[in-house]
């Protein structure tokens, strides 16, 4: 299954020229409905825009093949047309100015990750299945659904950044929720950067919960000219 980015990147390759990110939209809407947020789209024209300094600072990971204009809209990044790519951040770059584009990132990233762990899922646990994403129940949203090598229902949510009191919470209720369903119990997996010490403990206290923390990792590659 391609990934956002990709879908976005190749609209961008058959436009041939400038398109909105409304263009976008509804060409998702019509061709892949349901799949992703309007927010995720947002923080994929945020994060892949090559002459957005704030893109290199949030989204290091991100492929940079937009090229944002002064009219707002966008089109294939092109060197020959737009220059060398020379934008790099700049001091106070690192800050987020809006709580909008704080939340564009935080959805961002986590899709990322889980659309990493839909095809990757035994990273987390060897012989675990992938079931679902994004599955609605009675009572909220599951990120992941996953079955162990014993063929036990396994909850998976992901956490961007340090795991609050709140997320333990939120894992036990889909975890009982299930067991209820199920009439046996079910597993849960919560995945952040960080727990706070206080996070840990309240994890312990629930039976079949798992902590996992994830690391974002960089590779770097020579692209100056041979000395």
């Amino acid at each position: 299954m391609s990934t956002l980015a990709e879908v976005v990147k190749a609209f961008a390759v058959e436009a041939k020229g400038k398109f909105t990110t409304e263009q976008v939209r509804q060409y998702l809407k019509t061709h892949h409905p349901n799949q992703w947020k309007d927010s995720s789209l947002q923080a994929h024209m945020y994060a892949c825009a090559a002459n957005n300094p704030k893109a290199y600072v949030h989204h290091p990971y991100a492929e940079k093949f937009l090229y944002r204009n002064a009219d707002g809209t966008f089109e294939l990044y092109s060197e020959a047309i737009h220059g060398q790519n020379e934008w790099a951040p700049s001091p106070g770059d690192d800050e987020i100015t809006t709580t909008v584009e704080l939340e564009e990132t935080t959805v961002s990233l986590e899709r990322d990750i889980e659309d990493h762990l839909v095809h990757r899922i035994t990273q987390i646990e060897n012989g675990l299945k992938f079931t679902g994403r994004q599955i609605k129940t009675d009572i909220g949203r599951i990120d992941l659904l996953a079955e162990d090598a014993k063929g036990t229902r396994v909850v998976i949510e992901l956490k961007v950044g340090e795991a609050k009191d709140s997320a333990i919470g939120q894992i036990a209720r889909y975890m009982g929720w299930y067991t209820k369903a199920d009439g046996k119990s079910a597993r849960g997996i919560l995945i952040a950067q960080s727990f706070p010490d206080g996070t840990k403990y309240a994890g312990s206290a629930i039976p079949g919960l798992q902590l996992i923390a994830y690391k974002v990792h960089f590779s770097f590659e020579p692209s100056g000219l041979a000395q």
